[in-house]
């Protein structure tokens, strides 16, 4: 049986390894950083120009860096702040592992929603389960009339069907 991956599966693989050589690559900064000593003093001697800094970062023992990360490194070199890089990387990678979690909010009908009823809709379900709610909308004939909607683990059953189940529940119990 093959399993096939979801696509939140394959955006988070793509948040990751977009995000990856960051990590990386600030992480081998800092820690040239750490083990040279006359590198950092350099760094920190108001009177070298930035882009001279910036070049001693490129000859130091850092590793390969991006033109991104480099340009990173190089605003931080002109505001004086490069002693801040580890300030920096724990911060990132606290905003890494807190990866934004986008909710599913599945909207089942018996008949397709108008854009007007859809609007009402996404402005309802916004209101009580915030504003990162991704809608994916099914019709489904079983349903009678009503909604049904689920929205993680949460599941609001306001169908016709589901009403008539209850009752007929709570009639034989």
């Amino acid at each position: 049986m093959s399993v096939q991956a979801r696509p939140q599966d394959y955006a988070a693989a793509i948040y990751d390894l977009a995000l990856e050589p960051w990590t990386r690559q600030l992480g081998d900064v800092q820690k040239a950083l750490r083990e040279d000593t006359a590198l950092r003093t350099a760094l920190h001697d108001p009177k070298i120009p930035a882009a001279d800094k910036l070049q001693m970062l490129d000859q130091a023992k850092v590793g390969a860096v991006g033109s991104d990360v480099r340009k990173f490194l190089g605003t931080l070199l002109e505001a004086g702040q490069l002693d801040q890089i580890d300030s920096i990387l724990v911060e990132f990678e606290r905003l890494v592992r807190r990866r934004p979690k986008v909710q599913v909010a599945r909207v089942t009908t018996a008949v397709p929603l108008t854009e007007a009823e859809k609007e009402a809709m996404q402005a309802r379900l916004a209101a009580r389960f915030g504003s990162d709610l991704e809608f994916q909308y099914e019709v489904d004939g079983s349903v009678i009339g009503g909604v049904y909607l689920r929205v993680g683990d949460q599941v609001i059953d306001g169908t016709v069907s589901g009403k008539l189940a209850a009752m007929r529940d709570r009639l034989t119990a």
